[in-house]
């Protein structure tokens, strides 16, 4: 079966498929019984196929947002929120984003734009996504959404509305309440209040969760932090439903499992991962495990704020926004993997440096450099999370080789 040739050649025909329950009734039996052993994908994928239903059954509108726009208003609007990035990152995965790469060459006409981003306007182009009837961007830390949600609103319709925070709490906080009311009056939500009240309540638990995860990988090393890299589209998405909390309590009942079972990873070389990483298939993960070179830690898993207040829900969800340390300024970011690095035993750094993307990029040589004056050994490499046409992995290899030597 030609899965690219179904996707893009015929997704009219796909679309219709995706409006009737039994196609879903039997991809969740799949996966149940494919992942019955694996119970953090099969928690994932639940996730992933609720999420497919929802947005292409017609049933209900349809918001896209970009990441680090907080979920939890979406879910109490009875919306799933549709991430494009976290789409293109999953189609690279799979090694079928090359033709939407393509196609955004007749939209965009920097070729330097973020390859996650050109896959966005791509796969729009291709009409993959459903039309969206909102699209919400979060300026930070990314200003590329801005550039690509403004044309998939252009292509495929939908009110485009810009949250931004201006680094004030209450600016935000406001920004945040009218949108939630606004989208409230026109999906006619009665108990919007109530409904915010109980996705704030999932968060809580599935962040306790999250942070139970994080503390338990201080001392344990049992799940390789390439995996971590992955489990970011849960990380991004979820909190604020039932899925997250689901997610997050399996993810630290595996931890504590592989634990109690003596199942540590032989990590001879301890590696704090700064950004994502490459989502397309490749050995280059494998020939670092190989190596004896593990992520013990990851930037993206790094994100935390305070648990948030029900009776106050904008501001604090507000104060979450904006005390997000990671992926944030240069200063934060070096604080940050200072603490980490020393929190997980890590023996260096790995900067991952996406092409394209500016706030990502720019930095990446001087945070090399404070790391090294700090005395902790480093290392840039330069790639894409998406466009394995982007990354030198041979090339990579060999300076990683040489990097390993000085830190073993």
């Amino acid at each position: 079966m030609n899965i690219e040739k179904i996707i893009y050649e015929k997704n009219d025909l796909l679309k219709k498929l995706l409006k009737f329950g039994p196609v879903f009734w039997g991809a969740k039996a799949f996966v149940l019984e494919r992942y019955k052993n694996d119970h953090i994908t099969k928690v994932s994928y639940l996730y992933a196929i609720d999420l497919i239903r929802s947005i292409y059954s017609n049933k209900k509108k349809v918001v896209m947002v970009n990441i680090f726009t907080p979920t939890e208003i979406f879910y109490a609007l009875d919306l799933y929120p549709l991430l494009p990035e976290v789409a293109s990152g999953f189609l690279g995965a799979m090694g079928l984003i090359r033709r939407p790469l393509q196609g955004s060459e007749e939209v965009v006409s920097a070729a330097d734009v973020c390859s996650v981003h050109r896959g966005i306007i791509g796969l729009a182009k291709l009409d993959i996504f459903p039309n969206p009837d909102y699209l919400v961007s979060y300026t930070k830390p990314c200003h590329s959404p801005l550039y690509s949600f403004n044309i998939i609103s252009r292509l495929e319709g939908g009110e485009f509305f810009v949250l931004d925070s201006y680094d004030k709490v209450d600016f935000l906080a406001k920004n945040l309440e009218e949108l939630f009311y606004y989208m409230a009056k026109k999906l006619n939500i009665k108990d919007a209040n109530n409904r915010l009240k109980r996705t704030i309540h999932l968060s809580n638990e599935a962040y306790k969760y999250f942070e139970e995860v994080k503390e338990l990988r201080k001392d344990h090393t049992v799940i390789d932090g390439k995996d971590f890299l992955d489990f970011a589209a849960m990380i991004f998405s979820s909190f604020g439903s039932k899925h997250g909390v689901l997610f997050f309590k399996t993810l630290r009942d595996e931890i504590k499992k592989r634990i109690k079972e003596g199942k540590e990873l032989n990590s001879k070389i301890r590696l704090y991962w700064m950004h994502l990483g490459p989502y397309f298939k490749t050995d280059f993960f494998l020939w670092m495990r190989e190596k004896g070179a593990y992520i013990v830690f990851e930037e993206s898993t790094s994100i935390s704020w305070e648990i948030l207040d029900e009776k106050n829900p904008f501001e604090s969800i507000a104060k979450k926004m904006l005390d997000l340390k990671a992926f944030s300024t240069l200063e934060e970011r070096f604080k940050l993997g200072v603490e980490n690095v020393n929190k997980y035993k890590a023996n260096g750094i790995i900067i991952f440096n996406q092409w394209g993307c500016r706030q990502g990029s720019v930095p990446s040589y001087l945070l090399r450099r404070k790391f090294m004056e700090e005395g902790i050994p480093t290392i840039v490499i330069d790639g894409d999370l998406i466009d394995e046409t982007n990354f030198p992995k041979e090339q990579i290899k060999t300076r990683l080789e040489a990097f390993f030597e000085v830190i073993a």
